[in-house]
C-alpha cells in the first residue's frame, strides 16, 4: 500500500539488546532504560485516481436524447397590463401547443481546484404550433453548454462523496418571434433539465463509491503494522512502525486527475541487532482530518543501538592496529593482542569499553603483560552531523593485572586510545549514503495490490546522541514526498 511501503523505507538503524555483564574489575553496568519522546511521525500521500472510467461511464449511460416536448396548452405569451390612457386593459394569455426535442453531443469530464464539471453540450429544436388559433406556428432551435459542478468529500467512513449544482448558459436561446416580442423556452430546459441532473448524479455516486479507498486505506493499514528488514547483516537493522490513524486533507482535481491528500500517524522506530516484536494489530479506525496545508511527511526515527553491535567493530579496529607495534615511552616497540571486547553503558552517559591484552616489549628488560583493560568514556554528537566522538576518558584495570604499568602505559598511549576512538568516533555518513541509496531503491518501485507508489527522501537530520543502560540513542528527522496511483476501479 502507499503508506506502508513509503513509510517502512525511513525507518532507519538501531535496536535495544542486552549488555554484556562487567567482569575483571570494570565499571558498574547501569540498568537504565532508553527514554525518549514519543513522537508520531505525519506521513503526507497524494493518492492520484484517473477518472476516465468516470468519464466512460457518464458517456455510456446518459442518454443521447435528453428529452421530448409535447405540452398542449402551454402558455406562449403571458396576460399584460395594458395603458390606453383612458383605460387599463389586460392583455389575453396567448396559449399554444409546445414541441420539441433536445439532445446532447459528446460529454466531458473536467476539473480545477476543488472543483469537478461534467460539461454535456446540449442541442434542441423547439417549436410553437397553433398559438392562438392564429398561425400554425414557428421552429427555434438553440444550443448551450450544460455544466455540473460537482464537490466530492471522503467521509469518516472511507465513503467518497459528492454534491451536485446544476449550472448552463446558453450559446443560443431558443425562442420565436411573434407580434413584435421574444417568446423564448428557457423555463421548459430548466423543468426537463432536473431528471438529467439526477441521472448524472446517480452514475457519479455509483462510479466513486466503486473506488477502492477504503480497501485502499485497509490494506495499507494491515501493512503498516509490521517490522521491515533495512539491512540484513554488518549489522542487521530493522524498523518497526506502529499506525496511530489515517486522515484526509482534501483533494484536488486538473483535468481528468482526481488527488486525493490521505496521511498516516504513526510510530517509527529502529533497531540495530535485536530484532524487536511485531506491533499489535488494530482495527482501521475512523477517518481523521489532516492539513491541507501538509505536501510532505514529517517523520521521526528513534535510533535505539545494542551495545553488541559496537563489539565486532572495536574488535576489527584493535585488531587493524595490532599489525604494527605500539612505540611507548620507557617501554620501547610493544606488540599487543586484543581480545574479548566487551561494551556496556555505565550510567550517567557513560560507556565502558573492555579488552583482555596481551602485550610484549621488545626491550630485554620489561616482562610480558596481560590482563583486562577498561576504558570509560561519554559519547558526543552534534545536532545535524554523524561524526561521534568520545569526551571524559578514563582507564581502570582489573586487580590481577600482570605488568600493571605496562598495561597502564599501553592503554593511556595515543596509538591505542586512538584505534578504539577511531572506531567509535566513526563519520557515519558512508553507512548513511549507504542506507539512504538502499532505501531509494526499495522506494523505486513498490507495488502494492490496488496502487503504485514512489516516494523521495528529500532531507535527513540526526540529532545528539544519548547512552543508556539499555543501548545508544540518537533522534533522525526525515523528510519525505510520497506519491501514489490508484491503479483501478474495482
Amino acid at each position: 500500500m502507499m503508506i506502508a511501503g513509503a513509510s517502512a523505507a525511513l525507518l532507519l538503524l538501531a535496536g535495544c539488546g542486552n549488555a554484556a555483564d562487567p567482569a575483571g574489575g570494570g565499571p558498574p553496568r547501569a540498568t537504565d532504560p532508553i527514554i525518549f519522546p514519543k513522537e508520531t511521525s505525519q506521513v503526507a500521500v497524494d493518492l492520484k485516481v484517473d477518472l476516465a472510467q468516470l468519464e466512460a461511464a457518464l458517456e455510456r449511460e446518459v442518454p443521447r436524447k435528453l428529452w421530448q416536448i409535447d405540452r398542449p396548452g402551454s402558455e406562449c405569451v403571458a396576460s399584460k397590463k395594458v395603458d390606453l390612457e383612458l383605460f387599463k386593459i389586460k392583455s389575453p394569455r396567448i396559449e399554444c401547443h409546445i414541441i420539441g426535442t433536445v439532445t446532447r453531443g459528446k460529454l466531458r469530464l473536467s476539473g480545477k481546484g476543488e472543483s469537478l464539471f461534467v460539461t454535456l453540450p446540449v442541442r434542441g429544436t423547439i417549436a410553437a404550433r397553433d398559438v392562438a388559433g392564429i398561425f400554425k406556428g414557428e421552429t427555434a432551435t438553440g444550443a448551450a453548454e450544460v455544466t455540473l459542478a460537482l464537490t466530492l468529500d471522503l467521509a469518516p467512513d472511507w465513503r467518497l462523496m459528492s454534491t451536485t449544482r446544476l449550472d448552463y448558459r446558453w450559446t443560443r436561446e431558443p425562442g420565436i418571434d411573434f407580434m413584435g416580442q421574444r417568446i423564448t423556452f428557457t423555463s421548459e430546459a430548466d423543468r426537463e433539465l432536473r431528471p438529467v441532473k439526477r441521472e448524472v448524479e446517480r452514475i457519479v455516486a455509483r462510479e466513486l463509491a466503486r473506488l477502492p479507498v477504503r480497501d485502499t486505506a485497509a490494506e495499507g493499514w494491515k501493512e503498516a503494522h509490521r517490522v521491515f528488514v533495512l539491512n540484513r547483516k554488518n549489522p542487521a537493522v530493522w524498523g518497526r512502525m506502529t499506525p496511530e490513524r489515517f486522515r484526509f486533507g482534501g483533494y484536488a482535481v486538473e483535468g481528468r486527475a482526481l488527488t486525493l491528500r490521505l496521511g498516516l500517524d504513526a510510530l517509527l522506530e529502529t533497531f540495530v541487532g535485536t530484532k524487536p516484536e511485531r506491533p499489535a494489530m488494530s482495527d482501521l479506525p475512523a477517518l481523521a482530518r489532516r492539513e491541507k496545508s501538509l505536501p510532505l511527511s514529517d517523520l521521526h526515527v528513534p535510533v535505539i543501538a545494542d551495545y553488541a553491535v559496537l563489539e565486532p567493530v572495536i574488535a576489527e579496529a584493535l585488531a587493524k592496529r595490532a599489525q604494527r607495534p605500539f612505540v611507548i615511552p620507557d617501554y620501547g616497540s610493544v606488540t599487543a593482542r586484543f581480545e574479548e571486547i566487551r561494551v556496556y553503558g555505565t550510567g550517567e552517559g557513560r560507556i565502558a569499553v573492555g579488552a583482555q591484552i596481551s602485550a610484549t616489549s621488545d626491550m630485554a628488560m620489561i616482562d610480558k603483560a596481560s590482563g583486562r583493560i577498561w576504558l570509560s568514556a561519554r559519547p558526543l554528537t552534534e545536532a545535524g552531523s554523524r561524526m561521534v566522538r568520545f569526551a571524559d576518558v578514563t582507564i581502570t584495570g582489573s586487580t590481577d593485572l600482570v605488568g600493571e604499568e605496562f598495561l597502564f602505559a599501553l592503554a593511556n598511549s595515543p596509538g591505542f586510545q586512538d584505534a578504539i576512538t577511531a572506531a567509535l568516533t566513526q563519520n557515519f555518513e558512508k553507512d548513511f549514503a549507504e542506507l539512504r541509496g538502499k532505501i531509494d531503491r526499495a522506494l523505486a518501485a513498490p507495488r502494492g495490490r490496488l496502487t503504485d507508489t514512489r516516494a523521495t527522501i528529500l532531507s535527513l537530520q540526526t540529532g545528539e546522541i544519548r547512552a543508556h543502560g539499555q543501548g545508544l540513542y540518537l533522534p533522525v528527522d526525515l523528510v519525505l514526498r510520497v506519491d501514489s496511483r490508484l491503479q483501478r476501479l474495482n
